[in-house]
């Protein structure tokens, strides 16, 4: 049996472009707004209007996705799997989550938006709700969402909540 562990990190990807979109859009708006309001000098400089409210908004959607993007690179995020145990990792916590106190993984999809998700449900004993986990917020979520399927008991009762 093979005892590599498998680590899978948080996707940073729609942080980073919705911090793009939002300052190629102030940018865009701002240098449009110049334009029209003929605030350009001759000499090549562009006066930018700051109590325009359009102006203060975008760039309150650029501030929020900036904070955004700074917690989860804080955080690191990451999910480790290993033939004993599942660890869910950030900078600050670990939480080690073993074999034996998992009663049943349960693999569904879920309405994220326009869209619908895998969201895998982990069900430990001793614990009244489940550890949602959703495995396309994680790089190479296919390998993930296989090793997750792997960690399913072999003979799970039918129709009846495992003790």
């Amino acid at each position: 049996m093979q005892h590599t562990a498998h680590t899978f990190y948080y996707r940073l990807d729609a942080y980073w472009r919705s911090v793009a979109i939002y300052a190629i859009v102030l940018l865009l708006y701002g240098l449009g707004r110049s334009l029209l309001a003929g605030t350009v000098q001759s000499d090549g400089k562009i006066e930018v209007v700051v109590g325009d409210p359009i102006f203060w908004l975008l760039s309150l959607f650029l501030l929020m996705s900036c904070i955004a993007l700074g917690i989860n690179v804080l955080l690191r995020r990451r999910v480790s799997i290993t033939p004993e145990a599942i660890s869910l990792v950030t900078r600050f916590r670990e939480r080690h989550i073993n074999r034996s106190t998992i009663r049943r993984i349960v693999i569904g999809r879920e309405h994220a938006g326009w869209r619908r998700l895998r969201s895998v449900r982990i069900f430990i004993r001793g614990r009244r709700f489940p550890l949602r986990l959703r495995p396309s917020s994680y790089e190479r979520d296919r390998e993930l969402l296989h090793l997750l399927m792997g960690y399913l008991p072999a003979n799970p009762a039918k129709g009846k909540h495992a003790p």
